[in-house]
């Protein structure tokens, strides 16, 4: 039979254990929109299925991307990147503007995970 002082312990650490793994992680920051803007210059490439972005509203990094000069991008891996990369050429050849929806990174740049048209 275990004497009661060592329950305790084993409580206590079992209480303990389950405090650290309940914890959040680090939090993300949340996904943040552009203001409007039109699309100033697209680009493809790079040997995969992805955009870069310059747009004319302030940059939006939330995730503090290390590329702060030369707009965004889509990253390849993402459910919904061609549909993005149709609606953004579609804006930019009809001078519509955008707002992009912005979180994490793509290559070093802010990565787009939404677009919105009017």
């Amino acid at each position: 039979m275990i004497a009661p002082a060592t329950r305790v312990t084993v409580a206590t650490l079992a209480l303990f254990v389950a405090a650290i793994w309940s914890a959040p992680s680090a939090a993300q920051p949340a996904p943040q929109y552009t203001q409007w803007g039109s699309l100033q210059e697209l680009e493809g490439g790079w040997g995969q299925d992805t955009m870069a972005v310059r747009h004319s509203a302030p940059l939006v990094n939330p995730n503090a991307c290390a590329v702060t000069n030369a707009g965004y991008a889509t990253n390849p891996a993402d459910t919904g990147h061609s549909l993005f990369h149709t609606m953004l050429l579609s804006a930019f050849l009809n001078r519509k503007e955008v707002s992009l929806l912005i979180s994490g990174c793509a290559y070093s740049k802010p990565r787009i995970i939404a677009v919105k048209i009017h």
